[in-house]
């Protein structure tokens, strides 16, 4: 199964405009999301995790930038930016805004299977992620 050649323009602009309905029209009901702070599985937890995002940072811009695809994997970057206003939830922790602007840099691979994107794996630096949110970690 091939990739979607779009799948970044569209869930860049999903993301962007906070229309979330149309980021799950991009994934499989099973999908599967892991990062270095856990694991989940399905579409609409995924979207709840988009949410919390959205939530904590109502200003926030991504900009994904594919690097390498094959047949039906996905690898990019990508920059995310905004400004800290809101709680954030994060594994398990609510850290408190700060009202400042932040941006954070990762990495993602993508797996995709009948059009549809049926996993990622989001790779980031915990520590840069702490010092973008303020909590002076590492410093």
């Amino acid at each position: 199964m091939r990739i979607p050649l779009d799948y970044t323009t569209k869930a860049t602009l999903a993301f962007n405009t906070r229309t979330l309905d149309q980021l799950a029209a991009l994934l499989a009901p099973e999908f599967h999301y892991q990062d270095p702070l856990g694991v989940m599985t399905g579409r609409e937890a995924t979207l709840a995790r988009e949410q919390t995002i959205l939530d904590a940072f109502p200003d926030a811009l991504v900009e994904m930038e594919p690097f390498a695809a094959t047949q039906d994997r996905l690898a990019m970057t990508a920059l995310l930016k905004g400004t800290f206003t809101g709680p954030f939830n994060m594994g398990g922790h609510t850290i408190q805004p700060n009202g400042r602007p932040f941006s954070f840099r990762f990495a993602a691979f993508f797996q995709f299977d009948g059009g549809y994107a049926v996993q990622e794996e989001v790779f980031y630096d915990r520590t840069e992620l702490m010092q973008v949110l303020g909590l002076g970690v590492g410093r």
